[in-house]
């Protein structure tokens, strides 16, 4: 009987020993972070500097916390930007998942809102989106390369998405889901290119000079 209690507190004293410890903070940028040791099923560090919203109403967060490895979705110590954009709402990122203690202790830098003369259909605003009636177009920012298209389910309610995304999403079957739900219906393509709109622009330009 000793034994077998000594056999299960060297194993619960290992089983602590071995919890992984990692940078967390509570404040939107991050300033204060403190180490702590993480839930037996938290077994990676992560690291993520997000900017939700769209120019002026824009606003970057900063977060470190211990996560699961299905949470991270990225492979372990590769940092991977992704984006999201309709145009009246963007979501992008900067992530980090590590698995070392306290690995997580670096600040990203915030995911970049220069255009990339990448252009894909969009809705003018969420009105549109939900009345199916959406006929703008999107200049495409950062790593976005490519357009989405489809619909989701809101309320029994059929809603239109387009926009701007990165292609690392698109190729991520858990970051599809977790942006558009289990029963979305929202498939990725090609961008379209300012660099060929002019083109074309300057072409039916001189066949109608031409006509004319």
């Amino acid at each position: 009987m000793k034994l077998l209690l000594t056999v299960c507190l060297t194993s619960a004293l290992l089983y602590k020993a071995e919890l992984l410890r990692c940078h967390t903070c509570a404040n939107e940028m991050c300033s204060n972070s403190t180490s702590v040791e993480c839930p037996a099923l938290s077994t990676a560090c992560m690291t993520v500097t997000a900017v939700v919203g769209t120019g002026s109403s824009s606003s970057v967060t900063v977060n470190k916390n211990c996560s699961s490895l299905l949470s991270c979705i990225t492979p372990i110590n590769t940092e991977t930007e992704w984006s999201v954009n309709q145009g009246f709402i963007r979501v992008a990122l900067t992530q980090i998942c590590c698995i070392t203690d306290n690995c997580n202790f670096q600040t990203l830098a915030t995911p970049s809102s220069l255009m990339n003369g990448k252009l894909c259909p969009a809705c003018a605003s969420s009105d549109d989106s939900l009345a199916g009636t959406c006929n703008a177009t999107l200049s495409c920012v950062g790593v976005e390369d490519s357009c989405f298209s489809g619909n989701t389910t809101s309320n029994s309610t059929d809603v239109l998405q387009l926009g701007c995304i990165s292609r690392n999403i698109c190729s991520n079957p858990i970051a599809m889901t977790a942006l558009f739900g289990f029963n979305h219906k929202v498939t990725c393509g090609a961008p379209w290119s300012i660099q060929i709109s002019a083109v074309l622009l300057a072409f039916a330009l001189t066949v109608y000079k031409v006509l004319v």
